[in-house]
């Protein structure tokens, strides 16, 4: 009597399928024992009818869903470390002149919250003027200065913002934006650009006067500086001239062939950040490598060049590059 009762109260607790849940469901979950898996096949046929509920173990659909989990998993760990790496893949793609790429990918980054949002904001902004979509432009230039009013980019916010307008042919206007980015960030390490882009509208307005009045101002301030080298040295030459010195401001560095000098060099290095230029510069000196630095302005842009050495003919040019190459360092042969 007593065995009777245990096996009826195994019968009424056994486990059951949850409604609306299929048998492979508990075919999974349910434990099981190694004398059933072992059983015979002959011996199938004899089971009750109850025991039919549960159907053979199936450690293949397990394997299956483990390798699912596994695999979300790792695709979630993938793209958070793609969206950190983002911004730079963002400014390869500007260094590549890929300027629709940039609108869109930069927009996508901005709205998710990406790391280095102005940063983006400011080559967005300087994709929409490569693309003449000047108004555009100026709306993000506008957006990041408001948002940013103490960040790294915002006096090159208000020179971009000048920029739309010059191009556009507005010089009145461009010339209120370049002076918004002296007024507001006076003392400013490129103070000499905004100076240089003043006088550079007055002279597409005609003013000759007013435009050497801006132009002296960056001799006096940094007579060394790109922009001092870029005045025209005749302020009564044809007006080709001077909108080539403005316009060599619209130029993406890429359009340059870097061999534009009286002697050979190495290009071990090309930079948007100074200090990683500086930083190459000293590395290579320290080695001993006569290494200096050199810069392009474009687009409101600075770029750094590392260079290494002055050569008489490319063959000494190419051998100090192969030593380079021997030391790990990408080079480039140029004059």
């Amino acid at each position: 009597m007593k065995k009777i009762k245990i096996e009826s109260f195994a019968k009424n607790t056994s486990l059951r399928a949850p409604k609306g849940r299929s048998n492979l469901f508990l075919g999974l979950l349910r434990p099981s024992t190694k004398a059933q898996d072992e059983v015979p096949s002959t011996v199938v046929g004899l089971r009750r009818k109850e025991d039919l509920r549960y159907p053979p173990r199936n450690d293949g659909w397990k394997a299956i869903i483990c390798t699912l989990i596994i695999s979300i998993s790792f695709t979630g760990t993938s793209y958070a470390r793609a969206t950190v790496e983002s911004l730079s893949q963002v400014e390869k793609m500007f260094m590549q002149c890929k300027y629709d790429r940039v609108v869109s990918e930069s927009g996508k980054l901005i709205d998710a919250g990406a790391h280095g949002r102005e940063e983006l904001f400011y080559l967005k902004g300087l994709s929409q003027t490569q693309l003449a979509r000047f108004r555009e432009a100026r709306q993000t230039f506008e957006y990041m200065v408001q948002r940013y009013p103490k960040g790294k980019r915002a006096f090159d916010g208000y020179i971009g913002i000048g920029d739309a307008y010059l191009l556009e042919g507005k010089y009145a206007e461009s010339i209120s934006s370049y002076n918004d980015a002296l007024t507001n960030y006076p003392g400013h390490k490129n103070a000499s650009i905004g100076y240089y882009k003043i006088g550079s509208a007055y002279l597409k307005l005609g003013s000759e006067e007013k435009a050497k009045e801006y132009f002296d101002k960056v001799k006096n301030g940094s007579p060394l500086s790109f922009e001092s080298k870029m005045i025209p040295k005749d302020l009564g030459s044809s007006s080709a001239s001077i909108g080539g010195a403005v316009n060599s401001f619209f130029k993406h560095p890429s359009e340059e062939s870097g061999c534009s000098e009286d002697y050979f060099y190495v290009q071990a290095g090309y930079f948007k950040s100074r200090n990683n230029a500086e930083g190459l510069t000293e590395k290579l000196k320290r080695k001993g490598y006569d290494s200096y630095l050199a810069a392009l302005i474009k687009n409101s842009v600075t770029f750094y060049k590392v260079k290494v050495g002055r050569f008489k003919t490319r063959r000494e040019a190419e051998a100090q590059a192969s030593s380079l190459k021997s030391d790990g360092y990408k080079t480039r042969v140029c004059r």
